[in-house]
């Protein structure tokens, strides 16, 4: 204990730990303390928050954990509860960038609501009422995407305004192509889209999808025969993202993906190989299959999850996009169903 006390004093974190009114206190690399409350993300300097002192206290809660593995390249990765009750996700280099420490610290409210504050703080008051007659219905964002689509046919600027329509509802985006046809290139450019205040994962095996825009931002990364994928999914929806990018899906974290989209993390872009925009959504679908846990799934729930966690599939050829499937009267009768 006294030594997780002297670390959360040196590195500055202690003071947010008092603070009231804070929901999470981030540390996304040295030097710096990200937190989050009525004001939204808030940056404060660090000047203690090195990478040694970062990495002591990391070290030290795992210990107060009592966990059967260290804190170290083979296992990055640690979901701990600190010594106030606080619950801890610490990634350490090789699943993210070097002489970087990522953790996120959720502080529990100890506020209690009674019904009448819920109503008294208009908690109550933007209900919409869903029910199988509406369902399938179009949004008002929907309707607005179908409607640049079209005029796409005789004004080619408009994509301009649909991909930025499609960010702006947090619509989920898939590129397909082959190796060398731009998907990660439109992948950044279409990350660049998104608003500047967000927070932002990364996974990928080669670190190609900078954020130079995005400050609150973290890399994560997997390797052969080390961290896999699908671990740093679980790990990033721990980490208060407002969206989680997955350079490419070809394995057993299809599935996990599929699933940060449903819930609560949806407006996303990620990538797969394909030979067409159809193309892509059977061959996620036989990706998918082929994992552990889609042994046990019917092909038809996967192929419905893919449709319905899936909003846009961009097709590109040699840099070039020539197909788009984009078709929210399908999702919305497989929600409806």
């Amino acid at each position: 204990m006294e030594t997780i006390n002297m670390f959360l004093e040196s590195t500055g974190v202690q003071p947010f730990l008092e603070a009231e009114g804070l929901t999470e206190i981030i540390v996304n690399r040295p030097f710096e303390i990200i937190t989050e409350g009525v004001n939204g993300w808030e940056y404060h300097e660090a000047p203690g928050a090195s990478y040694s002192d970062l990495l002591d206290l990391s070290i030290a809660i795992n210990k107060y954990n009592n966990s059967a593995e260290p804190l170290d390249a083979l296992h990055p990765i640690k979901s701990l509860v600190m010594p106030g009750g606080e619950r801890m996700q610490i990634i350490m280099p090789p699943a993210c960038e070097k002489k970087c420490i990522s953790f996120t610290i959720r502080k529990p409210s100890l506020r209690r609501f009674t019904l009448e504050d819920y109503v008294s703080s208009n908690r109550f008051s933007n209900v919409r009422i869903v029910n199988q007659a509406n369902l399938s219905a179009l949004s008002a964002s929907q309707q607005t995407l179908l409607d640049l689509l079209d005029n796409t046919r005789c004004a080619p600027r408009t994509w301009i305004s649909f991909l930025e329509a499609a960010v702006a509802a947090r619509m989920n985006i898939l590129v397909v192509g082959g190796t060398g046809s731009g998907k990660t290139t439109i992948a950044k450019t279409i990350a660049d889209l998104f608003p500047r205040d967000r927070r932002i994962i990364t996974i990928e095996d080669v670190h190609e999808m900078t954020l130079p825009n995005h400050r609150n931002h973290v890399h994560l990364f997997y390797k052969q025969g080390g961290v896999q994928p699908r671990y740093l999914i679980e790990a990033a929806m721990r980490m208060k993202p407002d969206h989680i990018f997955l350079a490419e899906l070809r394995g057993d974290e299809a599935w996990s993906y599929l699933e940060a989209l449903n819930t609560g993390h949806e407006g996303s872009v990620t990538t797969i190989h394909a030979n067409s925009a159809l193309d892509a959504i059977s061959r996620l679908a036989s990706i998918v299959k082929q994992s552990t846990v889609g042994l046990t799934l019917d092909h038809s729930f996967i192929l419905k999850t893919i449709k319905t966690s899936i909003d846009i599939v961009v097709f590109f050829r040699h840099t070039h996009m020539t197909e788009i499937y984009y078709n929210p009267m399908e999702k919305n009768q497989l929600l409806a169903a």
